[in-house]
């Protein structure tokens, strides 16, 4: 399959190309058109042009682009989740369910948001201009939208940078907004594996406001790229960055807990932001935990396909491969021990590993491992979780599990933005207003919010 940039939604003609592989088979997906810098500036350009005319437009025609892009998205919500399964080398189910279905529920929020508002005579919100949204791969149709729709329900153009890891999502987007008759030039996406191309979605004059979703190596680029060029411009900002969530069991592990539990861990192989990193397990519990994961390791076999039910998934990010070694062999150097899954023969997998007895200070505790290695803790107590917890640099989600009376002072005291008490982040949908590292500048996804519209008092 060839894979375009889809600027002024037709596809251009572009000097170099990357290739996608099958992370089940590693053979070649996709050849994929990268665009350069000057496909870039003239999308910029183009966007400009269509914000002239989309910002006057009225909320009624807004909320009939929004009705088409749902009528579609409900149409294809299967086909749309296979395409970008096999990409993300993650469980159809899975992509349909929290991909799809949760992308879905995010734009009838917004859909509520824009036809239930009513203007105040002492307020106004007009749009910001051109909005760049750059996003990790992880369901990345879901993260892109939970940030697209509201830009343009606010009267802005968006151009969007699809991540290198899934570019079918680009052409899914580019489907999309054919479909639904978009206006030209208003919404664009551009796959490329070029840094300049991202540099100059970031410091561009033209680009007003900057949402970005993925590591926190590359959020920390972006900060120094928009403080560099702050002389010149100060932009809007959004920052989504870095995991790190605890899950917290105090039951024993039923098969329900466990099953619970234990996908939040390894689904995606510990690659998705809203994977559990550290599990934390009353003492009296221990030894049925630790049996029960042991037990799982020991029989779980690596998915072949995106419609196998194991969620023992392929690796996609080669780095993952060297952080592995590197913090498994700190792992051994500090005499933790270890609960792990065998190594598998395909060599796009990597075995799944709990360490138990990592120090609070070590780096699998305190940096973004974006890679199947996971702390498992025991405390005497729950108010103890906090106290280890709250160590890391991080503070997106949590993970409760067990009887709701008892898990209400442990999310008292839990450092994140979302606690979730007896589910799993990943099945809620829209963004997550994250702390410290995880979470920076405005996050706030409504549609005439801080971001994506500016506001007007009048007095």
């Amino acid at each position: 399959m060839q894979i375009h940039s889809f600027i002024n939604n037709t596809s251009t003609s572009l000097e170099t190309q990357f290739t996608k592989k099958n992370p089940y088979t590693s053979e070649v997906l996709h050849t994929v058109d990268s665009a350069g810098m000057l496909e870039v500036v003239m999308s910029i350009q183009a966007a400009q042009k269509a914000f002239a005319d989309w910002k006057t437009s009225s909320l009624e025609n807004r909320l009939q682009l929004l009705q088409s892009f749902h009528n579609h998205l409900a149409m294809s919500k299967d086909s749309f989740a296979r395409f970008e399964a096999l990409d993300q080398g993650l469980p159809f189910e899975f992509v349909r369910d929290n991909g799809m279905g949760s992308l879905i529920t995010s734009l009838d929020k917004v859909m509520r948001e824009l036809s239930g508002h009513r203007p105040q005579a002492n307020q106004t919100f007009t749009p910001v201009g051109v909005v760049s949204i750059i996003c990790t791969w992880n369901l990345s149709l879901r993260v892109i939208g939970e940030r697209l729709f509201p830009a343009i329900a606010a009267g802005n153009a968006v151009i969007i940078k699809v991540s290198s890891q899934s570019p079918v999502t680009a052409m899914i987007m580019a489907e999309l907004i054919q479909l639904s008759q978009a206006p030209a030039g208003l919404i664009q996406v551009i796959t490329s594996d070029q840094e300049d191309v991202k540099k100059l979605l970031v410091t561009h004059p033209g680009i007003k406001a900057i949402s970005f979703v993925g590591q926190l190596t590359n959020a920390t680029e972006i900060l120094k790229l928009t403080s560099a060029n702050s002389l010149q411009r100060f932009k809007k900002l959004q920052i989504s960055s870095g995991s790190k969530n605890s899950a917290v069991a105090l039951s024993e592990p039923t098969d329900e807990i466990f099953k619970k539990v234990i996908s939040s861990f390894v689904t995606g192989q510990g690659q998705l932001g809203w994977n559990s990193s550290r599990l934390f397990i009353l003492e009296k519990n221990e030894a049925a935990w630790k049996e029960k994961i042991a037990d799982y390791f020991m029989n779980v076999k690596p998915s072949e396909s995106i419609d196998d039910s194991s969620l023992w998934t392929p690796c996609l990010k080669e780095e993952s491969f060297k952080t592995f070694s590197e913090i498994s062999a700190l792992a051994v150097s500090d005499q933790a021990r270890l609960i792990q899954t065998s190594k598998p023969a395909n060599k796009n997998f990597l075995p799944m590993t709990f360490t138990q007895d990592m120090s609070n200070c070590s780096t699998l505790q305190q940096d973004q491992v974006m890679a199947p290695l996971f702390i498992l803790s025991t405390v005497k107590y729950a108010f103890d979780v906090a106290k280890y917890s709250n160590v890391s640099y991080f503070g997106m989600a949590a993970h409760l599990y067990g009887d709701e009376d008892k898990l209400a002072k442990v999310a008292d005291s839990l450092d994140v933005g979302l606690i979730c008490k007896n589910k799993w982040s990943v099945q809620l949908p829209g963004s997550v207003k994250a702390t410290k590292q995880s979470g920076f500048g405005l996050q706030d996804d409504r549609v005439f919010g801080d971001f994506f519209s500016n506001v007007k008092l009048l007095t």
